[in-house]
């Protein structure tokens, strides 16, 4: 007898032609509806595989996205080095063009001042050169604030952009956390026919949030269809139990200094995002704002307090056509210190001002002020720190990378009084006791200063051209020792010497005589005479002859009073002197060789109204290295015009490096783009001539299906 194997095919003809011509019309189905989206963005081509019965016929299909996950993830992190490249650059590019113009450089305005204050020098009785010197002065600052301003607008315009950003990016977010939940449920009641328009939309809505922040993506655990989403430093944006976080824009002291939190979705947990690690376009903004934009504004401000602060030092050291002492050409706004959001007292304030004489000093650093405890009492007084702080909040450290930091212990905390503290600023503390042990306020001495600088010097007679000491040699003097210069470094006036800054000069067109110095009643007046006992040895006398001091064995005639009062002579330089800070506050220095009785008399300079010794020093401020070229003080000093052109050069090739590294970026997002959609997308040469194949399978099926129907009807004939 014979029987059937264990794999022998029971179903009919009927059956497998029925199955084959389901299959042929399920492929074709499949290509048509690849070819219908050819055009689609972001459409990934599909296709369909079947498992054969062992009873006959096909069995069960599969329809899958044809995808490559390698090809797929390097179109993300490329998409994510383009965008980061192309804001980077298309903000940087815009900054250098301005700088980089002659119409806008201020150190074209910066020649044309000095060279207005030089043209005044040669004749300091003209009023009018000496008007141009103060429009000239007025030109500078109007340019240095126009540029400001300009840096200002586009921190404003990015603060806008940044908030739209992170509301897209929010928005992206919640959608891939939505669409994860959809695939979730299809995939679920329907596991062999994969969800292939919602991973579509999925998909673009993580290359969109690729290109607005660096991510990875893995799948689930769960193998549910649903896939994680987290930034590349690690934090989740999209979580695998469903949730999603969010980013908020936040700050602390500063209500234009934009930073990142992410927030999780129902859950109380808070990160700070370092925001130049980002990625994408939004990371991509934040490193134009610290790396360029923020960075040569504060430099700029740098620049302008550098600046004005020496001008406005130099001209009050000397007289003014009115045969008065100098005054400021420039006003410097004050500063206002910024709360920190946790202070106890929100409406305790600080205030800072340029010390001045100090903008050498000065920066781009910020400042933060801590309070450590306060003690009561008339006035009550603080303990405080000040840390100096880079754009991004990081300390500034010294060479020896320490946090540049200093303590006050004992700083007096009432309205009007001024303490200074590192980098050339001083505070006052006008909220008394006020204040509570923890607060925190934050000084930008330079942020927002340029702009804010005006002349205030309004007559042109009040330009201290002259020097306000004179020096004569004796028409009797034997040797050949000439005054070769005077040097004034102080003009600061306090008759009463209750301030430590107190120089020689008593505000009334004279110098301290006998009774009215330091060294009070019946005590030697101020330096006014040098007179030579030998070559060698001088005495310095005041203005009745009284000796104040004898120095002996010299060899070099510069800085004689400096030598006098450093000579440990008898008798010995008055103690009083010692203890301001710059008294007299004037020096003259002779070359040659004099001989015994030789003098010098040292006066106020009256009706030295030609004289323009003052003038050429302020003119040759542009020469002096003066600016700090970095943060931490250290380095040496450059020139006002060698400040602003490191900002061009700094910015010219921040721009030009971008330029480059987004014509590379360009080029790999273009390639692995190629790459992707050589897997991915639909090739409407392959399917054409899938339409071929599977219509002839149709058709072969359709025929198999015929015969079937032939012979049942000839069985039936048959039975009839």
């Amino acid at each position: 007898m014979i029987t059937s194997s264990h794999n022998s095919r029971n179903a009919d003809m009927f059956s497998i032609a029925t199955s084959g011509v389901n299959a042929s019309n399920k492929l074709l189905n499949t290509t048509g509806h690849n070819i219908a989206n050819v055009n689609t963005e972001g459409y990934v081509r599909e296709r369909t595989h079947f498992e054969s019965q062992l009873t006959g016929g096909v069995g069960r299909s599969t329809t899958e996205r044809v995808i490559n996950i390698f090809a797929q993830n390097q179109l993300r992190r490329d998409t994510t080095l383009q965008s980061e490249f192309e804001n980077y650059y298309n903000k940087t590019a815009v900054i250098d063009n301005v700088f980089a113009s002659e119409a806008n450089s201020i150190s074209a305005s910066m020649s044309r001042f000095f060279g207005s204050v030089q043209t005044a020098n040669d004749d300091p009785t003209n009023i009018s050169s000496r008007q141009l010197v103060l429009g000239e002065a007025g030109s500078l600052v109007g340019q240095i604030g126009t540029m400001s301003g300009f840096l200002r607008d586009k921190e404003e315009e990015l603060n806008i952009e940044v908030n739209a950003n992170i509301d897209n990016l929010n928005s992206i977010v919640q959608s891939i956390a939505d669409l994860n939940d959809a695939i979730r449920v299809s995939q679920a009641n329907n596991p062999h026919e994969e969800p292939g328009a919602l991973k579509n939309q999925r998909d673009n809505a993580i290359l969109e949030l690729s290109s607005l922040v660096s991510i990875e993506v893995r799948q689930s655990a769960k193998d549910d269809g649903s896939v994680m989403v987290n930034l590349s430093s690690g934090e989740s944006l999209v979580l695998e139990d469903g949730s999603f976080s969010v980013f908020e824009v936040n700050n602390d002291a500063d209500l234009n200094y934009k930073s990142l939190q992410l927030t999780s979705n129902g859950k109380p947990t808070s990160l700070n995002i370092l925001e130049t690690k980002l990625g994408g376009t939004i990371g991509g903004l934040f490193r134009y704002r610290d790396e360029v934009l923020e960075t040569s504004r504060r430099e700029l401000g740098q620049i302008a307090i550098a600046l004005a602060d020496s001008i406005n030092t130099q001209n009050r050291q000397g007289m003014d056509l009115d045969q008065q002492l100098g005054t400021n050409v420039f006003s410097l706004p004050d500063i206002a210190g910024l709360n920190y959001p946790n202070n106890a007292n929100p409406t305790s304030s600080v205030y800072g001002r340029i010390t001045p004489g100090a903008g050498s000093e000065v920066t781009s650093a910020d400042y933060e002020v801590t309070i450590n405890s306060v003690t009561p009492g008339l006035p009550p007084t603080l303990d405080i720190t000040v840390s100096a702080l880079n754009i991004d909040g990081s300390p500034v450290t010294d060479v020896n990378g320490n946090p540049i930091t200093q303590n006050y212990p004992a700083v007096d905390a009432q309205t009007g009084t001024f303490s200074p503290v590192i980098g050339g600023i001083e505070l006052e503390f006008a909220s008394g006791a006020g204040y509570t042990a923890g607060d925190q306020f934050l000084i930008q001495p330079t942020k927002d200063t340029a702009d804010r600088i005006e002349v205030s010097m309004t007559r042109p007679e009040d330009l201290a051209l002259a020097s306000p000491i004179r020096v004569d040699a004796d028409l009797n003097n034997l040797g050949d020792a000439l005054l070769i210069s005077t040097s004034v470094t102080n003009t600061f006036v306090d008759n009463t010497f209750s301030d430590s800054r107190a120089s020689v000069f008593d505000g009334a067109g004279g110098i301290h005589g006998p009774g009215n110095s330091p060294t009070g009643a019946g005590g030697v007046g101020a330096p006014a005479q040098i007179l030579f006992t030998a070559s060698d040895e001088y005495q310095v006398l005041d203005s009745a002859g009284t000796v104040i001091t004898t120095v002996t064995g010299t060899t070099d005639l510069s800085n004689l009073l400096a030598q006098a009062e450093s000579a440990g002579a008898a008798p010995p330089w008055p103690a009083a002197f010692s203890a301001l800070d710059d008294y007299p506050g004037f020096d003259l220095s002779l070359q040659g060789v004099p001989k015994a009785g030789d003098s010098f008399a040292i006066g106020y300079n009256t009706d030295g109204l030609n004289d323009n010794r003052n003038g050429l020093v302020m003119a040759d401020l542009q020469n002096q290295d003066t600016m700090q070229v970095n943060n931490s003080g250290s380095g040496q000093p450059i020139s006002f015009h060698e400040a602003y052109g490191n900002i061009v050069s700094d910015i010219g090739q921040k721009a030009s490096s971008a330029d480059v590294s987004l014509q590379a970026a360009n080029a790999l997002k273009s390639q692995s783009k190629d790459w992707f959609e050589s897997v991915s997308g639909v090739s409407l040469d392959e399917e054409a001539a899938n339409l071929v194949r599977f219509q002839q399978s149709y058709s072969a099926a359709a025929r198999l299906l015929g015969t079937a129907q032939e012979l049942f009807n000839t069985i039936l004939g048959i039975v009839r």
